[in-house]
């Protein structure tokens, strides 16, 4: 019997997702030396995509706004200036809003050029930074007004741009580049919201900060593991699910006794109440690898869960922002792990997870980072686990531990996770209790079916809405007759 059972499971059977409807597309011809397209998917299910120019001298230049509606038809274009030395920086929006924000490096004057979502017609402002080494990283917008999250001797800096004010003030300051897990507006409660990770060396605890479009703290909650479980679970970050203040849920990663390596999930409502699920225990986060090893991963699990003795992998988890889902909330995370310099190391420990002395000097020892799979959670309204599975990614190191997948929940409550490979999108539509196959790809389609693709150029998706992506990118083509064209294109693509 168990022979059996182990054929039926090295036997199988992936569930094949179904491949995306692409019913819209719109192309532009542009070429990737000359021009530069940067997409942006807007509150009211549009896209805008802002134009710029690689190469230009010291005179003044134009970017080019557009804006599409969900059959990607254009809804209005509009052309602004700006100088060779200033560079588009970051985009954000709010329903009647854009903001875009060009910055000139080594230089505190950031210009602000804040567009009527309606219309195209905008205006532009100046403002000073607190610091010219400062870089801003992201951006959000509440309610007319714009915070940043900046970059300054790698430290985080929270920073508030009231349009109205010249000068750009410092809300946070100094804080690690581990100790911010979230930085995010929420629409529904008019808030802007931090979560912080902090830590006394022994203990750690998570910080979320409520502040209001002035800038002023509205509310501070802290959340520490229960007594019992002080000193094994150490919370790492943690990111935050939208809704009413008393039923938000945290949810987040936790290592044993150790920041660097995550052992499993927790969430917990603001004001405590903390669950921890350990990924030993999920059903599908072993899926990534072969049938064998996976039964041996658990096996091994299993013998250390009897003597008591943690087995601990050397995995790190690089987290989505938290989905809203039919049945509660949806999470996903990217599972990847340090590659060391010069030394050859174990994905495992059955050690405590201590670092080794480099490690806590602060010198990083790692070459690159491997990204193995991700995996997708849904959790209750109380934070309970309902249901997990996994995708298993092409195992590439990056340089930087950057996400890959870009996700999406249907309504029907499916989790769908893409990403470009050339000219192809990968995908996998994940769904409870069932195994599927990692091996999905479809190519962007073209206008026609007689024309031919030469060449595929910076290739993205982002996910547009419900379970609807945008895929986007430069592309050489050749129709059945006529001349080749190279275009810009967006492509619609719709999952179960």
């Amino acid at each position: 019997m168990a022979f059996a059972a182990q054929a039926r499971q090295k036997n199988k059977v992936r569930v094949r997702s179904n491949p995306p409807a692409q019913t819209y597309r719109v192309e532009v011809e542009s070429s990737p030396f000359d021009d530069k397209h940067l997409v942006h998917v807007l509150p009211d299910s549009g896209v805008l995509v802002v134009s710029t120019k690689r190469l230009g001298g010291t005179e003044r230049q134009e970017f080019k706004l557009t804006k599409y509606n969900k059959e990607l038809k254009p809804v209005w274009k509009t052309n602004y200036g700006h100088t060779s030395d200033q560079t588009l920086l970051l985009v954000a929006s709010e329903r009647k809003t854009l903001y875009l924000l060009f910055y000139a490096l080594n230089n505190q004057k950031v210009l602000l050029h804040q567009v009527n979502n309606a219309t195209g017609m905008g205006t532009v402002s100046e403002h000073t930074l607190p610091s010219a080494s400062l870089t801003p990283q992201e951006m959000k917008a509440l309610d007319g007004q714009v915070f940043l999250n900046g970059l300054e001797k790698n430290n985080h800096t929270i920073l508030h741009l009231n349009p109205a004010q010249k000068e750009v003030k410092i809300l946070h300051a100094s804080l690690g580049l581990e100790e911010l897990g979230e930085f995010r507006v929420d629409t529904l409660t008019h808030a802007l919201e931090l979560v912080l990770t902090e830590s006394n060396g022994a203990r750690s605890r998570v910080q979320t900060k409520r502040l209001n479009a002035k800038g002023e703290v509205i509310g501070t909650y802290f959340v520490q593991p229960q007594m019992e479980f002080r000193t094994e679970n150490t919370l790492q970050g943690a990111r935050l699910a939208p809704g009413d203040t008393l039923r938000k849920v945290l949810v987040g990663t936790f290592g044993h006794r150790t920041f660097s390596f995550s052992k499993g999930l927790f969430t917990s409502h603001l004001g405590g109440n903390t669950r921890y699920f350990d990924f030993s225990k999920l059903r599908h986060f072993f899926e990534y690898l072969s049938p064998r090893k996976e039964r041996r991963m658990k096996a091994k699990f299993a013998r250390h869960e009897a003597k008591e003795k943690p087995l601990l992998l050397r995995h790190r988890v690089l987290l989505h922002p938290v989905m809203p889902h039919p049945m509660g909330y949806a999470i996903v995370g990217e599972v990847y792990y340090p590659e060391y310099k010069n030394t050859a190391r174990n994905l495992y420990n059955g050690a405590y997870g201590r670092e080794s002395d480099t490690l806590q000097s602060g010198k990083s020892p790692y070459d690159a980072y491997r990204f193995t799979h991700a995996i997708a959670c849904v959790f209750d309204w109380e934070g309970n686990l309902l249901w997990d599975n996994s995708y298993r990614l092409k195992n590439e190191t990056y340089q930087e531990p950057t996400s890959i997948v870009k996700a999406g929940v249907s309504p029907e409550g499916n989790i769908t996770l893409v990403y470009p490979e050339e000219e192809y999108i990968r995908y996998k539509t994940l769904k409870p209790n069932v195994s599927g196959a990692n091996e999905e790809k479809v190519e962007v389609r073209l206008q026609e079916a007689s024309e031919k693709l030469y060449a595929s150029n910076e290739g993205g998706i982002l996910h547009w809405y419900g379970g609807n992506f945008v895929a986007y990118g430069f592309q050489r083509i050749k129709p059945k007759q006529g001349q080749p064209r190279t275009v810009f294109y967006l492509q619609n693509m719709t999952f179960e």
